[in-house]
């Protein structure tokens, strides 16, 4: 059982349009006892823009070792999008026709029983392709001194299907090695073959390659990356030539990007409505009555890319000479009587919402440093100025596990780093959440 793989692609397809028209027929029925007029033309429609879903979208096209996460994905897109389309034409053009209830009923059903069914057939696979079924036969090409960890992955992982036949070691690619390969592979039904990048030369690596697809076996050129740490990588191509491109973390990708500022803009907002519109005539008149000087206190600080930027606070000091060089510490004589509450309970950092609205910070990040400390610590710290691949936050990971305030302890600031380039490699929108509520009860558990 090796080459039915094209075969599961085929019963996805047939049975989501088939959970698809079962969901519609009984939700119609339930929701008018009968199958009058509109069914037959709704019904038409529905797999309609399902089938145009999936050919644009191509949900299916999903490799052995995708994770569950990324084929509940797929699926959620298509059924996301086939309610746009199925919405659009139902709400502007067949209004007499439309029935919020049996649209409600039909997408809800449609999402339960599509997510039982992957998440099903999932484990089944998995466990059919331990038990030695729907496998893939391959061969390993890689250098003598270089060995693969594909060979120890996919024998601690049998859940991909895959079975490791031979393991051909060699510095190069000669003609009685290749000769080698050829052979065996049509002696042993080879369905792919790992080859090595780094014994890869243009002339064998392209005979091979002849060979293979005359053969319908797949080629998959393995990267040698051995000691290099990257979150992912991913293939561009510069006219004919492909280029993998290594993204360091996350954000490199212009979808989170856009995810992780259009949560800054929605939380900045209603900080600036809820809170800070209320909020800043009052401590306005307290900082004025309690010291002479502006509200608010403005200081150049790192942001991403190393680039400066105003960041803005309530003004906790008395007007100085050393603000932008020398930090504040514990009974510091330049900090007024508010001051000292307003840096304990942290309020003094509600006008940087302003810095994230305008797009200089974000709500979670690296805390910014001054530009002094920036250039003292990047001599001090290694990879500190990792920390500066993103754009600087209000909170932090650091922040949520305690590590605020002065940086004068040389332990404390290691730490701070080595939280601050995690979060960096590592972010994700959950992440966020995570660390903006840890960091109120951080907060709120302090003041208590």
């Amino acid at each position: 059982m090796t080459r039915y793989s094209r075969y599961i692609k085929v019963i996805s397809i047939i049975s989501d349009i088939i959970l698809l028209n079962v969901c519609f027929v009984a939700v119609f029925y339930y929701k008018f006892h009968a199958f009058h007029d509109p069914f037959t033309f709704m019904l038409f429609y529905v797999n309609v823009a399902w089938i145009f879903l999936i050919a644009a979208i191509k949900p299916y096209d999903i490799s052995r070792t995708s994770k569950l996460f990324v084929i509940l994905r797929s699926s959620f897109y298509v059924i996301t999008s086939h309610i746009l389309l199925v919405f659009a034409y139902y709400v502007f053009l067949q209004t007499y026709r439309y029935s919020r209830e049996l649209l409600v009923l039909l997408y809800s059903s449609l999402f339960i029983l599509t997510f039982v069914l992957k998440i099903v057939f999932f484990f089944v696979l998995k466990w059919a392709r331990e038990k030695g079924y729907n496998y893939r036969n391959i061969i390993v090409v890689n250098q003598s001194e270089n060995p693969v960890e594909l060979q120890s992955f996919f024998k601690t992982h049998p859940e991909y299907g895959y079975n490791i036949k031979k393991v051909i070691t060699a510095k190069n690619i000669q003609v009685n090695i290749l000769e080698e390969i050829k052979s065996f592979c049509l002696q042993n039904e080879i369905h792919e073959i790992f080859f090595s990048m780094s014994v890869m030369e243009s002339q064998s690596l392209l005979d091979l390659m002849n060979f293979a697809e005359d053969n319908f076996i797949k080629i998959r050129l393995v990267a040698d990356f051995k000691g290099v740490s990257f979150s992912e990588m991913a293939l561009e191509k510069f006219g004919e030539v492909p280029v993998l491109k290594v993204l360091t973390t996350p954000l490199d990708d212009w979808d989170k990007q856009l995810q992780k500022r259009a949560f800054d803009i929605f939380f900045s907002l209603m900080i600036m409505i809820c809170v800070l519109s209320w909020l800043i005539p009052i401590l306005a008149i307290i900082i004025k009555l309690t010291s002479r000087g502006p509200v608010f206190f403005k200081q150049q600080r790192t942001g991403r890319d190393n680039r400066p930027f105003w960041c803005y606070k309530f003004r906790t000091m008395y007007v100085n000479e050393k603000s932008d060089t020398v930090q504040a510490t514990q009974n510091d004589p330049r900090i007024t009587a508010i001051g000292n509450f307003l840096r304990d309970s942290s309020i003094d950092e509600m006008p940087q919402f302003y810095n994230v609205l305008i797009g200089d910070m974000s709500v979670v990040g690296p805390r910014p440093h001054m530009l002094k400390h920036t250039i003292d610590f990047s001599e001090e710290l290694d990879k500190f100025m990792g920390r500066h691949q993103i754009k600087p936050g209000i909170t932090g990971l650091a922040q949520s596990k305690g590590y605020r305030g002065e940086t004068s302890d040389f332990e404390k600031i290691k730490n701070r780093v080595k939280l601050d380039l995690f979060y960096v490699k590592y972010w994700s929108f959950t992440l966020d959440i995570k660390i903006i509520f840890n960091t109120l009860f951080s907060l709120f558990n302090t003041n208590s």
